[in-house]
C-alpha cells in the first residue's frame, strides 16, 4: 500500500508536465525552422555578388547606386561601419542578397561590399558660365559626339569652377568632382620675376625710357595719371632679330613687383580645330585678367613673341583655314575693349616684320617702337657686360696690368674687330660686318669663348688626373673620347703654356674664333629678315 503512494503522480502534475513537453516540442521545431533559415541565409551570403556599381551620393541609411546606367536606393547590408565612413562618391561597390529586415526569412538587394576601384570621370570644360532666376547655369562641352550640355551647378560647384577650366564629371549625373587649371594656360612660358633687370641690357636706352615712362610712372602715380595723363599699355616693339625686345620686355616685368610674365607664341596659339586658336588667345588675358582680381598678382605682362604670325594683313592667305583671321580678329576685339581688363595688365608686341601685321591691328597698339640694331657705344656696352662673366686669361691679366684692364681690352679689340670695313659674303646676298651686330650676336661670341676656355680647362684637368670620378673616366677612356677630342694635342700645347689650370682664360683668339664661326649665318638671318641692305649687283640686263 506504501509502494502504490510512492509511485503516484497526481493529475495536475501530470497535466503540468505534459503541457512543458508540448512546449519544448514546439521550440524544438522552431530552432530546427531557424537553423533551416539561417543555412539558406549563409549560403546566399557566401554566393557571388549579383552586380556591381558605383556610389552617386551617400545617405544616412543607404546609398545612390550606378547599376548599368540606372539609378538604385540601396541598403549598405553587410558594411562594416568604418567601410560606411570611407566610403565616397565614385567608388565601386558589390550588389548582392542580403537579409531583409522586414521579413527574417526573405531576401533583399543591398551592398555587401566595396570593392578597391574608383569609377573613371568624363572629361569636360567648361564654355561659359551665366546666372539666371533660379542659380548659376555651365555650358560644358564634353566631346564623345554630344556636343555641349548644360549643367544646373550647386553652391559647391559655382565656387570651385571658371570659364576655361577643365572637369572631371561623374557619369550618368555629370557632377563636378574634379577641376584643372585650363590646359591652354599651362603651355605657355609663365614666370614671377623673370630675372632680367634694365641694368643688365647693355644700350637701348631710348627704348628702357619709353617702358618706364609708359607703363611704370602711370602705376607710380596712378591718381595723376588716371585724371590727366593717357596709359600707354598697349605697346608693339619692331627691329632686327636679337636686338633686345624679349629682354626689355622681361625687365619691365621684373622691375614691378609680383608681377607674372606670360610669353606667348604662335604655335601655342594656333590649333587644328576650329574655333580654338581664338579660344586660346581669349583664354591668355582672362586668365591673367582673373589673377590680377584675385590678387594673386599685382601686375601682369602679356608678351606676344612674332606677333606678326598672329595678326597678319587680313586677306593675304585666302586659300587658308581662315584661322589667322579670326586670330586677328580676336586680338581686335581684346585690344580694342582694354578697358575691360585689369589696370595692371600690359601687353607687349614683338615682330621683326612689322609690314606684316595687320594695319587695323598695328592701330590698336598705344605706341609702336623701333628697337633698331646697337651702334658702337651701345655695342662697347653690351660687350662690357659679357665681359664680366668670363674667365680671363693668366697671361693677358699679366701683359695688361691687371683683370679689370684685361676685361677692357678684350672689349675693345672685339669691338674693333667686329667694325673692321669689311663685307660679309652670303648665298643670299653680302652685307658690312657691323651691319650684322646685335645683342643676341654678342652673346654669342662671348659664351663660344667662355665654352672654349673651359674646355681647355677640362682637357688639361684629366690629363693631369685632377678628376677622381673613377665612372667619368672609365667612360672617357671605354668610349676614346680623347681622340674624339683631339686632347692629345691640345693638352700638350695646353702644357707647356700654363702652370696651373686655374690660369686658363678667354684670350682674343677664343673671341675672334667665335665671331668668324657664327657671323655668316647671323648675316643671312639679317639679310632674310629685311634689316640689311644688299648692294646692287651688275647683272647685265639693261633695258
Amino acid at each position: 500500500m506504501e509502494e502504490m503512494e510512492g509511485d503516484y503522480i497526481p493529475r495536475y502534475e501530470y497535466e503540468r508536465l505534459e503541457s512543458d513537453y508540448r512546449r519544448l516540442m514546439r521550440k524544438y521545431e522552431e530552432t530546427e525552422a531557424y537553423k533551416l533559415d539561417l543555412e539558406k541565409l549563409v549560403s546566399k551570403s557566401r554566393s557571388p555578388p549579383l552586380d556591381c556599381g558605383f556610389v552617386v551620393e551617400k545617405a544616412e541609411e543607404g546609398a545612390i547606386v550606378n547599376l548599368n546606367g540606372a539609378l538604385k536606393a540601396l541598403p549598405y547590408g553587410t558594411l562594416t561601419e568604418m567601410e560606411i565612413k570611407d566610403l565616397k562618391s565614385g567608388k565601386f561597390v558589390f550588389v548582392g542578397r542580403i537579409p531583409d529586415r522586414n521579413n527574417p526569412s526573405g531576401f533583399t538587394i543591398g551592398i555587401t561590399k566595396v570593392y578597391d576601384r574608383m569609377v573613371d570621370l568624363e572629361v569636360g570644360e567648361i564654355e561659359e558660365l551665366r546666372k539666371d532666376d533660379d542659380g548659376w547655369v555651365g555650358e560644358i562641352s564634353t566631346g564623345k559626339g554630344r556636343g555641349r550640355l548644360y549643367k544646373r551647378l550647386s553652391e559647391e560647384e559655382k565656387e570651385r569652377v571658371k570659364e576655361g577650366m577643365k572637369v572631371g564629371l561623374l557619369p550618368g549625373t555629370f557632377d563636378i568632382k574634379k577641376s584643372y587649371k585650363a590646359k591652354e594656360i599651362s603651355r605657355y612660358e609663365v614666370t614671377k620675376n623673370p630675372g632680367v633687370s634694365f641694368n643688365a641690357i647693355g644700350g637701348l636706352k631710348e627704348i628702357k625710357q619709353e617702358l618706364i615712362k609708359s607703363i611704370i610712372l602711370p602705376m607710380v602715380n596712378p591718381d595723376d595719371y588716371t585724371k590727366y595723363g593717357e596709359c600707354s599699355r598697349r605697346i608693339l616693339m619692331y627691329g632686327p632679330p636679337g636686338c633686345g625686345k624679349t629682354m626689355c620686355a622681361k625687365a619691365l616685368a621684373s622691375a614691378l613687383p609680383n608681377c607674372e610674365f606670360v610669353k606667348v607664341g604662335a604655335g601655342e596659339l594656333f590649333s587644328m580645330w576650329l574655333g580654338e586658336s581664338e579660344k586660346n588667345v581669349r583664354m591668355v588675358f582672362e586668365a591673367a585678367n582673373a589673377k590680377l582680381e584675385e590678387g594673386e598678382n599685382d601686375y601682369g605682362v602679356i608678351f606676344f613673341d612674332e606677333i606678326d604670325a598672329l595678326a597678319q594683313e587680313r586677306g593675304m592667305y585666302t586659300g587658308s583655314s581662315g584661322a589667322p583671321e579670326r586670330v586677328t580678329g580676336q586680338l581686335l576685339d581684346l585690344l580694342e575693349g582694354f578697358h575691360a581688363l585689369h589696370p595692371h595688365l600690359t601687353v607687349i608686341g614683338a615682330t621683326n616684320r612689322l609690314y606684316l601685321i595687320d594695319s587695323a591691328f598695328r592701330a590698336r597698339f598705344d605706341k609702336i617702337i623701333e628697337v633698331p640694331k646697337p651702334d658702337k657705344e651701345a655695342v662697347y656696352s653690351i660687350a662690357s657686360l659679357y665681359a664680366k662673366k668670363i674667365p680671363v686669361d693668366h697671361y693677358l691679366i699679366k701683359e695688361e696690368g691687371g683683370e679689370e684692364e684685361a676685361r677692357l681690352h678684350l672689349v675693345k679689340e672685339i669691338v674693333g674687330y667686329m667694325y673692321s670695313d669689311k663685307y660679309i659674303e652670303t648665298e643670299i646676298g653680302r652685307i658690312k660686318r657691323a651691319d650684322t651686330i646685335t645683342g643676341r650676336f654678342i652673346a654669342q661670341i662671348f659664351n663660344y669663348a667662355r665654352d672654349k676656355a673651359l674646355e681647355e680647362r677640362t682637357l688639361l684637368m684629366l690629363k693631369k688626373g685632377v678628376i677622381g670620378n673613377e665612372d667619368m673616366r672609365r667612360m672617357w677612356d671605354k668610349e676614346g673620347i680623347a681622340a674624339i677630342l683631339d686632347a692629345g694635342s691640345k693638352t700638350k700645347d695646353l702644357q707647356k703654356r700654363y702652370k696651373r689650370i686655374e690660369e686658363i682664360g678667354v684670350n682674343m683668339r677664343h673671341l675672334k674664333e667665335g665671331f668668324d664661326k657664327f657671323v655668316e649665318r647671323r648675316a643671312e638671318e639679317i639679310l632674310t629678315s629685311g634689316f640689311g641692305e644688299m648692294p646692287e649687283e651688275e647683272t647685265g640686263m639693261h633695258f
